[in-house]
């Protein structure tokens, strides 16, 4: 992997991803790590057959995707499954910011915006796998938080996104401990994360469904036929 001159910031190893559990059960290594993305691959298909407009479908695109790409990636962890593990998750990070941004400054700014953060998403994840540099993907996974707190706080419409970043918190630090939660519960920290990612994003369908209702209920009646 080619070293970045230009740009030089903390660079990612693989052997950061030496992971707890990685038992072989019916037939699949690493099976916990493996089989417990499959609740994104659920709330995926959930949250994109009644979505609409693109931002929408985007995200829970990029949610069914995260259950192919970090299933593939688990299977046999490698940096080349690893990009394939990233890239939808920055498809999920930038559609959710675009739709904020929507509910903020008005859908002109989320259909906008939109493609543009998904296209920066994307490239910070293949700009860590071409130079080994985190610090792009880093902000795309990190950043669009300072302005989902912002909006939680201004905007009543946005609050329920307390429940999912709550719960990312939580995936985050289950990561962490992955280790120490395997050694004394038996199921891996990683695990978890997956599954309290995978919760955060249901919580996210549900805020979609919030949102749909809200808007269908301010229809006037003769717009509903």
């Amino acid at each position: 992997m080619p070293v970045d001159w230009f740009a030089p910031g903390y660079l990612e190893s693989l052997s950061q991803y030496a992971f707890a559990d990685q038992r072989t059960l019916l037939g699949i290594p690493n099976f916990a790590n493996v089989v417990s993305n499959l609740p994104f691959a659920i709330v995926g298909v959930l949250g994109w057959r009644p979505a609409r407009d693109p931002a929408w479908r985007l995200l829970f695109a990029g949610v069914f995707l995260v259950a192919l790409g970090s299933g593939y990636f688990h299977l046999a962890p490698d940096m080349f499954r690893l990009l394939w593990d990233r890239l939808p998750m920055t498809l999920v990070f930038t559609s959710l910011l675009a739709v904020v941004l929507g509910e903020w400054f008005g859908a002109r700014w989320r259909d906008g915006l939109l493609w543009p953060l998904a296209a920066c998403g994307v490239l910070s994840a293949a700009y860590w796998y071409w130079t080994g540099n985190v610090i792009p993907y880093g902000l795309v996974q990190f950043g669009p938080i300072v302005v989902l707190l912002s909006a939680m706080w201004r905007l009543p419409r946005v609050r329920p996104l307390w429940a999912p970043l709550g719960l990312y918190v939580l995936a985050k630090i289950a990561e962490s401990y992955d280790r120490r939660i395997y050694d004394a519960l038996l199921v891996s920290g990683h695990t978890l994360k997956h599954i309290l990612a995978a919760g955060a994003t249901y919580t996210i369908y549900r805020w979609h469904r919030y949102l749909s209702d809200q808007t269908a209920s301010s229809l006037p009646l003769g717009s509903l036929k």
